[in-house]
């Protein structure tokens, strides 16, 4: 290559428009059954001839207000360099009554680019003294090199100068 160049990657994570759904009518796939039935139960204490008696009755009501009782759920499964998922549940009367999830994916954009190191250029100009000139020269990145060949009516010569861009 005549003039060499120098690779710049740059990387970028773009987030992608959100992905989400309501998924509705869930029904279980199997059901399981313990061995050890626990229910939650009240605490009584009864004394006869001054003796205490520890008694343990099943609390209905709160088995019917468990059973009633809306309870809502949401985790964030994953967010990293490849996106964010998230889901979000609730149940009630022993189901669960809806799923949510939020997918935001995250594209990774890798970007090349060749930036050349050593840049030609010429120039030409004329004056008001009417000396004309033609030239050329270098610019490495941004400081360059230029000679320039003057002629006008009393002289004729060599220009080098030094050249920065901003």
């Amino acid at each position: 290559m005549l003039f060499p160049c120098e690779v710049v990657t740059k990387t970028e994570y773009v987030k992608g428009d959100p992905v989400s759904d309501t998924i509705t009518n869930i029904e279980p796939v199997g059901t399981e059954m313990p061995e050890v039935v626990t229910f939650p139960v009240k605490t009584d204490t009864v004394y006869i001839d001054n003796i205490q008696y520890v008694t343990h009755k099943v609390d209905t009501l709160a088995i019917i207000r468990g059973y009633e009782l809306k309870r809502f759920y949401s985790k964030t499964l994953f967010s990293n360099q490849y996106g964010k998922l998230g889901a979000s549940f609730s149940t009630q009367y022993n189901r669960v009554s809806d799923l949510k999830y939020d997918f935001t994916p995250v594209t990774i954009v890798r970007t090349v680019e060749k930036e050349r190191l050593w840049t030609p250029f010429v120039s030409a100009s004329y004056n008001s003294i009417k000396q004309a000139s033609i030239g050329g020269g270098l610019f490495y990145h941004d400081t360059g090199v230029q000679i320039r060949y003057s002629t006008g009516f009393n002289a004729n010569g060599l220009d080098v100068g030094l050249l920065y861009k901003f």
